[in-house]
């Protein structure tokens, strides 16, 4: 039982660790009226211009269902635009739209100096 213990510990300290720091971010991104998630997606997008579905999920860390979901918000708020190869429907490409460019030109100034900060 005690490695089970300490595995615990270790998790939630993790989790109490990230919680503090997104509380340095939230407020820029409440500005942004985005979540930590979808700036994590936007940030991406923007640092290698289009990606793969698989890709995304894989470095943005969130699970591929739940990146659908967070994706399908992102187009409503015309950020973000789906592009599917001719050759190959089953393979979905991501990209910014010049929203979605302009939207993460507008914040990560401010979400560069709060690391600058921490």
């Amino acid at each position: 039982m005690p490695n089970q213990s300490k595995h615990a510990s270790i998790n939630i300290g993790l989790i109490q660790a990230r919680e503090a720091l997104m509380t340095q971010f939230r407020p820029i991104l409440n500005q942004a009226n985005i979540t930590d998630q979808q700036w994590r997606i936007l940030r991406l997008l923007a640092e290698n211009g289009t990606m793969d579905f698989q890709d995304l999920a894989r470095s943005a860390c969130i699970l591929r269902p739940s990146l659908t979901g967070i994706l399908t918000r992102l187009e409503k708020m015309k950020l973000v635009v789906r592009l599917r190869p001719a050759n190959d429907h089953r393979r979905v490409y991501l990209k910014l739209t010049e929203e979605g460019e302009r939207t993460f030109n507008d914040f990560v100034g401010k979400i560069d100096a709060c690391y600058d900060d921490i």
